[in-house]
């Protein structure tokens, strides 16, 4: 029984719940799965045994997370002021020292010991000059007699080092003691969410990229210039990607160095955490994508041949080891050290920089020994257990979802996603159910669907096709989004500017002598629509990455040898969007709106549960298609280029008078403004239609797409059977005069 005076919640945080009779509920709700339960049975085993050790071990899993209060450097508890103590996980070490400018760059001037696991400690007093700021370097000796340094593994702060003559800078860095004195330190003003919204839109922000300018964004800047428009627009999580630092900013983040350390390039620690907590001042939670699949194979900087060894945290075997493709260290989530390194991480990210939530990046590449490597997973469940699977890395995500969702203060607000492609049944359902316990999995089969219907003529742009891409995606709670940095990097084009290309240069202003381009027209009228149907029927969950929402032309390419380390394609042109002339700033009202649709109509809130919308009109030779989704709403979409239908009847499952909430052809989002809100107030009439209660009668401009909601409701029609949809109900049927044009430009539309 649960407590009265705790809710459902707080009791299953505090009380962890576990299979019953050695039964997994998610192969009794997924019949499919019961070949493969006592697969999922031995897995689940293994994470409760893993958990036991730990328990024993360390009292509790956030006890055992809690280790970056050890490792690395910090004060030397029960020390005199100023002493440091160093501790590091080296087995493959035979000796060990820290050095760095406090001691002049002296090699083995502080030996520490090691013990029987190949845990390193040292000391060094207050009287050598360590100090907030120094940069150090860990040097080791192997058991062959090399000698090398390295940049401590868990270190907080790095920073590129410097010619001490020249200031010129070198392609390597340092490690930076970081123990600021109070004053220096970020004063917390607001704490964490403790809830989570009712529908999640996030806002992907490379915080590098942010500026303008051709340099890198700092924190601060973002912070103060960015977050409050995000905020405007309606959105309520913002998602920092590249956090953790990374010695090759063209690696978008994605080759972690140095995974306790903020960042370098835009700002210290402190400034990471004054971005955190404005976030949370203005009621938004704040996501960090985290890499825990993979580490860079740079051994100078970060943790390839740590020690001296190709093992440390990683497989040793080179095909378990290495990611084939991407040329990066794999870990071995089965070592103890691993899930001690790791799982602190988390908790640090958590508790010291206050991040609500995780997406877990390359989740595929985890899951699999395999790596997702030239697979297709099209051969159902056998291709996801077995002797396919790494279980130890399925057990550190289980153990790090629930870790989080432990913290009897912050876990019911928690929010963690898995970008996995290959569709695992199981992700997102709880670990007690046999699943590995994450809120959401990102839906990144339509996306790319998308990107490929943005080269294409408008033909192809039917309604049948449009809503099995939306929809063609896995059962578990998605996050939907139409493209993210993935669609944008460099070989690709942002959305925007696969529709419209090169028009987008100098053709992009409403005054125009020649008028509005044909491909500018049409790639506006696409962008909002697709956006608008991505939403309402792709997901549980909404994700925009910056810049997108006001169409952000060309692609991202970060500074690299082979641009001449240019910042040309890694900054945002926010001035575009603040030149009303431009149909930049339309598009992000349009974007703005539509977030306000989903808070007042609960647009992604009412796909909870597996209550996924049901598209009951979709006709290819109309080019419409229409379905119900969040309060009472309805939504119609007209693909069609150029024609439009005055009194075109569309079912409605309920009887009354619908109002307009948003009309993607409206003037202020870049539209022709054929529909007026004003006066458009529609009324259901007759009997049955498409299969629902009633049928109403709708004005449908070309290449739109409108939400309307019931505000006032009467009964439903009482009849004696269903009728199908026929011309009359298009309003064309008879006596249709060819030459009468709707609306939609007739012989003048562009057809591509």
């Amino acid at each position: 029984m649960i407590p009265e005076n705790e809710t459902d919640e707080e009791y299953v945080t505090r009380v962890r719940l576990r299979p019953i009779h050695g039964r997994l509920a998610l192969c009794r709700n997924e019949p499919s799965l019961m070949p493969y339960e006592h697969l999922l049975y031995g897995r689940y085993q293994r994470f409760e045994g893993r958990l036991e050790e730990i328990e024993k071990n360390h009292g509790t899993l956030q006890a055992f997370a809690e280790s970056y209060k050890e490792y690395g450097l910090h004060p030397k508890p029960d020390g005199a002021p100023g002493d440091v103590r160093y501790v590091e996980y080296a087995p493959g070490a035979k000796r060990l020292s820290l050095m760095g400018d406090f001691n002049g760059w002296k090699a083995w001037e502080f030996e520490g010991e090691r013990d029987e696991f190949g845990k390193w400690t040292l000391d060094v007093p207050a009287a050598a000059g360590l100090k907030h700021g120094s940069q150090v370097r860990v040097v080791m000796e192997s058991h062959d007699g090399r000698q090398f340094d390295r940049v401590p593994a868990w270190i907080q702060r790095i920073v590129q080092c410097c010619d001490e003559e020249s200031g010129e800078t070198r392609c390597y860095h340092n490690g930076v003691y970081h123990d600021p004195p109070e004053g220096e330190r970020h004063e917390w003003r607001h704490e964490k969410p403790r809830v989570r919204p009712a529908s999640l839109r996030i806002y992907e922000a490379h915080v590098g990229m942010s500026s303008e300018e051709t340099r890198c964004g700092t924190y601060r800047e973002f912070a103060d210039d960015v977050l409050p428009r995000v905020k405007e627009l309606g959105y309520n999580c913002v998602q920092l990607m590249a956090v953790a630092d990374h010695a090759y900013y063209a690696s978008f983040g994605y080759q972690v160095t140095n995974f306790f350390a903020a960042a370098h390039r835009s700002g210290g620690p402190e400034d990471l955490k004054y971005l955190v907590d404005k976030c949370h001042g203005m009621g938004m939670q704040c996501f960090m994508d985290v890499v825990h699949a993979h580490a860079s194979d740079n051994a100078i900087d970060g943790l390839n041949e740590f020690d001296g060894t190709g093992g440390h945290l990683f497989h040793e075997d080179p095909w378990m080891g290495w990611h084939g493709l991407w040329g990066t260290r794999m870990f071995d989530f089965g070592k103890y050290e691993t899930l001690r390194f790791l799982l602190s991480n988390i908790r640090y990210w958590s508790e010291e920089f206050k991040f609500d939530g995780f997406r877990f990046d390359g989740v595929t590449a985890m899951l699999y020994k395999h790596r997702g490597i030239h697979w297709d997973f099209i051969g159902g469940h056998a291709e996801f257990y077995g002797d396919h699977a790494d279980n130890d890395a399925c057990v550190y995500l289980m153990l790090a979802n629930q870790m989080l969702r432990d913290d009897p203060k912050f876990g019911p607000a928690a929010v963690t996603i898995a970008e996995d492609v290959s569709g695992q049944t199981g992700v997102c359902r709880p670990v007690w159910h046999g699943g590995l316990g994450f809120d959401l999995r990102l839906s990144m089969g339509p996306p790319d669907h998308w990107a490929r219907l943005a080269h294409e003529p408008d033909f192809n742009w039917s309604p049948s096709r449009v809503v099995g891409l939306v929809t063609g995606r896995n059962p578990e709670p998605a996050v939907s989004y139409l493209e993210s940095h993935d669609q944008c990097l460099v070989g690709d084009k942002t959305f925007a500017f696969t529709l419209m290309d090169a028009a987008m240069y100098g053709c992009m202003s409403k005054s125009r002598p020649e008028g509005v381009h044909p491909a500018v027209e049409r790639g506006v009228a696409l962008h909002k629509m697709a956006r608008l149907l991505q939403l309402t029927l792709g997901g549980e969950a909404w994700l925009n990455f910056m810049g997108n929402e006001f169409g952000h032309p060309e692609w991202v390419d970060f500074p690299r040898e082979g641009n001449g380390e240019s910042f040309q394609h890694a900054r945002r042109q926010w001035s575009l969007r603040d030149n009303d002339d431009l149909f930049y700033a339309d598009l992000e009202r349009f974007d703005g709106a539509l977030m306000r649709s989903d808070e007042d109509c609960k647009l992604l809130a009412s796909n909870r549960g597996g209550f996924t919308p049901t598209v009951h009109h979709c006709r290819d030779d109309s080019g419409v298609l229409a379905f119900h989704v969040g309060t009472n709403c309805l939504v119609v979409a007209n693909l069609h280029p150029h024609e439009s239908y005055p009194f075109y009847r569309i079912g409605s499952e309920r009887a009354g008078r619908y109002e307009l909430v948003l009309d993607t052809d409206a003037k202020q989002f870049g539209g022709w403004g054929r529909i007026d809100p004003e006066v458009t107030k529609p009324e259901t009439e007759g009997g049955p239609c498409d299969w629902q209660g009633t049928g109403v009668c709708l004005y449908l401009p070309s290449r739109s797409a409108q939400i309307y909601r019931l505000v006032d409701e009467w009964d439903v029609p009482e009849v004696d059977q269903y009728v199908y949809h026929n011309d009359n109900d298009l309003g064309y049927a008879g006596g249709y005069d060819d030459e009468y044009d709707t609306g939609g430009g007739g012989d003048d539309a562009v057809w591509y």
